[in-house]
């Protein structure tokens, strides 16, 4: 290969992995229900990807378990935030033979191969296979990962082999160190979802896959090993290697490891591994029209939690301010515990005005918002002097603006007269112009409708003009139809 053409190489990868660096918009929008049913809408999701041979695997690790300084990430030897005792050179150090510990790396199929017949596509699947010194590996074997207690063999970073102690299981067993057990939880959790489609059928493959494994699609594994996985799912929770790996591999095989991008999916769809990650309010309902007047407006979000941890609030701030910080604004309460759709009213606005919004959900893990929504007020429809009351017997009136040709009507309210009024209404659409009402009347409700028939929507200014009554009376006008 000529210069000019790795460097263009080069150049596309980085182009390509640039283009990878973070979960694909509308990636998860289908996995939407819970239990055996999340599981299965995530494998219709992840499944069908991009099969590598065995031997591209090298290669793809210098993409996938590289650490800052080149080295290979090998998490039988590493140890975060300290010195590891030995690090590997990508390439030089591949493994040919080894005499022991610190001797070369290899492929470490974390998910033992020989539990799935050393089947395709499994066998090359970059989701369960690390690099990992080929020595501690061996020692490994295709033990069921577990807990011990009192090691038989430990590697010099500290991983250790023995006799499980964690309840359910007492056969031989493999302990990575705890910095890794979520990465290798979240490992088996991708598998279990991947294959679902075939993994009933494992377990009589192999004995030490048969303690971990109990021949169902769901849930999959032995009662023991899932409690085990889900505490360290718990104890281990996502890091920056992981989220890294999991863009990578997406670059190359096409699909991601959905209990990374998304670590509650363990507990919606197994019941194990109790996440408090926070809430996220994923939807907002924008309002329609007819759920907004000149006052008020009916406004809703969809709330789902992320996490085992029940919302303890959730609702709706709301400002004049658009791009206004999270919870600033007026706070409405929606539902408070529980997740799904709510509403909430606002009211009290001002007509005419626009107004921004964010849903918002808490739990033990925090606050989540959603992307902000935004509506406009109405105009006033009717006088806005004291909630709609007109004092003065002549009284200038702006109809103002009506947002439907629909008949409407103006409904007048009369109190205290002493004798009869003349009311008279001058404006566009109206199909009378004068109308009286006799003092006998004037105390009944609504005693006084004119019609009003709209050719168009827009505005309508007219003048209302009442006389007589032999007081100063209070007269409540209300433009039927309309807010």
């Amino acid at each position: 290969m000529t210069l000019k053409r790795f460097s263009l190489f080069v150049f596309l990868y980085i182009v390509s992995a640039i283009a990878y660096a973070a979960i694909p918009s509308g990636y998860y929008t289908t996995a939407t229900g819970s239990g055996a049913t999340l599981k299965t809408q995530l494998y219709n999701i992840i499944n069908g990807h991009t099969e590598r041979s065995y031997a591209q695997l090298w290669t793809d690790f210098q993409t996938t378990d590289a650490k800052s300084n080149g080295k290979v990430w090998d998490m039988y030897s590493d140890i975060p935030n300290s010195t590891p005792p030995y690090e590997y050179t990508f390439i030089s150090n591949q493994c040919g033979n080894y005499s022991g510990e610190n001797s070369c790396y290899n492929r470490e199929h974390s998910f033992p191969k020989s539990w799935f017949n050393d089947a395709t596509p499994m066998y090359s699947d970059l989701f369960h296979l690390y690099p990992t010194d080929g020595y501690v590996n061996g020692q490994r074997g295709n033990l069921p990962f577990g807990e011990v207690s009192s090691p038989d063999w430990t590697s010099q970073n500290g991983s250790k082999k023995g006799t499980n102690t964690y309840p359910g299981f007492s056969g031989a067993v493999f302990e990575p160190i705890d910095d890794f057990k979520g990465d290798f939880a979240r490992t088996y959790f991708y598998m279990a979802t991947r294959y679902e489609n075939v993994i009933a059928g494992w377990e009589k493959y192999d004995s030490n896959g048969d303690a971990v494994l109990n021949g169902t699609a769901f849930p999959a594994f032995e009662t023991w090993f899932l409690n085990m996985l889900g505490e360290w799912h718990v104890a281990d929770p996502v890091s920056a290697k992981e989220t890294a790996r999991n863009d990578a591999v997406y670059g190359i095989q096409g699909n991601r490891n959905p209990f990374i991008d998304h670590p509650e999916y363990v507990y919606s769809i197994w019941g194990v591994g109790q996440t408090a990650t926070g809430a996220i309010a994923p939807a907002i309902v924008n309002p329609t029209a007819s759920n907004i007047s000149n006052t008020a407006a009916l406004l809703g979000a969809n709330i789902t939690s992320t996490g085992s941890a029940p919302v303890t609030e959730s609702g709706i701030y709301y400002s004049t301010n658009n791009g206004f910080a999270n919870g600033a604004g007026t706070k409405v309460t929606g539902s408070a515990t529980t997740t799904g759709a709510f509403t909430v009213q606002l009211s009290g606005l001002n007509p005419a005005t626009s107004y921004y919004y964010k849903a918002f959900a808490t739990n033990s893990g925090g606050t989540a918002y959603t992307s902000q929504g935004s509506f406009t007020t109405t105009n006033v429809i009717v006088p806005q002097i004291e909630a709609g009351r007109i004092v003065n017997p002549n009284s200038a009136l702006n109809f103002g603006k009506v947002s439907s040709t629909a008949d409407k009507a103006l409904r007048i309210k009369t109190s205290g007269a002493t004798g009869n009024l003349t009311v008279t209404v001058t404006g566009n659409g109206f199909s009378a112009s004068t109308t009286s009402i006799t003092q006998a009347s004037a105390n009944n409700g609504y005693n006084l409708t004119i019609y009003f028939a709209p050719t168009t929507t827009g505005n309508y200014n007219g003048t209302l003009t009442i006389s007589g009554g032999g007081l100063t009376p209070e007269y409540m006008v209300q433009l039927s139809g309309e807010k």
